[in-house]
């Protein structure tokens, strides 16, 4: 499983540390000289949003398993939103081909492009990031498609809890 240093990721360039949170995280990053991404999901006193900002990222998981969690998440965005219209599904299974090797490069841009011309508002986010952009904004746009804030936080919550799980899964081998 991929690491990373208290001093690698204060390279990331958190935000949040200019709301003097920084003492906050001299104080974790103090636990271990190296972080996991489940390190980091299983941390108490960490909101779910900085968890995922914090670990979605190449430098703590690998991309294949950052792909398929934006999978993940833009089903759930378009079960959410009910949405059926099969161009945005396909573009989520077209992904899942592409990942495998099964599908080419244009064929993952023709899926793109067909769940763009679906014109379906907050679901063909949740499609587009699944066929093309990485986690996070699956992931954020998942989140914000929530109606309000006890339904964002829920969602954020979902997200870790899947999140950890996948990557549970992929250490112990499964």
């Amino acid at each position: 499983m991929l690491t990373v240093t208290l001093k690698q990721f204060k390279g990331f360039g958190p935000c949040w540390l200019d709301d003097g949170r920084e003492d906050k995280l001299e104080k974790i990053g103090a636990r271990k000289a190296e972080w996991t991404a489940l390190d980091v999901l299983k941390l108490r006193g960490v909101s779910d949003i900085d968890k995922l900002w914090a670990v979605l990222r190449v430098e703590f998981i690998p991309e294949p398993i950052l792909h398929e969690f934006a999978c993940r998440c833009a089903e759930r965005a378009l079960k959410a939103a009910r949405i059926t219209d099969e161009r945005s599904w396909n573009a989520i299974k077209t992904k899942r081909k592409w990942l495998k090797g099964e599908a080419t490069d244009e064929e993952l841009v023709a899926a793109r492009d067909a769940a763009y011309a679906a014109e379906l508002a907050a679901a063909w986010a949740a499609a587009w990031d699944a066929a093309w952009d990485a986690a996070w904004d699956a992931a954020w746009d998942a989140a914000w498609a929530a109606r309000d804030a006890a339904a964002r936080d829920a969602e954020r919550k979902w997200q870790v809890a899947e999140l950890r799980k996948m990557l549970e899964e992929v250490s112990d081998g499964r």
